[in-house]
């Protein structure tokens, strides 16, 4: 039983369902969540937390769309982790 990764896949779901992934705040959340959670949902935390700041790094720039764009393609790739864990809470 993973509560942390039960927890940090509800917040995703959350964030994916309400529109709300790139709003402050939630991918720190999402990844607070996921830190002590089983190996391949804290991995994919990880890597939420290097997109998310790779996004807020090109805020104002050329490449902010497409920084944006690699947030939401981890955030989709963390979904299917929580889905291959058995924490799938998506829909």
């Amino acid at each position: 039983d993973d509560v942390p990764g039960t927890v940090a896949c509800q917040a995703l779901a959350a964030a994916v369902r309400d529109a709300t992934l790139m709003e402050p705040g939630v991918v720190d959340a999402i990844a607070a969540a996921a830190v002590t959670a089983d190996a391949p949902i804290a991995d994919a935390g990880k890597r939420l937390t290097a997109a998310n700041a790779a996004a807020a790094a090109a805020r104002g720039t050329d490449r902010e769309p497409d920084a944006v764009a690699a947030v939401s393609a981890v955030g989709a790739e963390m979904e299917e982790v929580c889905q291959e864990s058995g924490l799938e809470t998506v829909g």
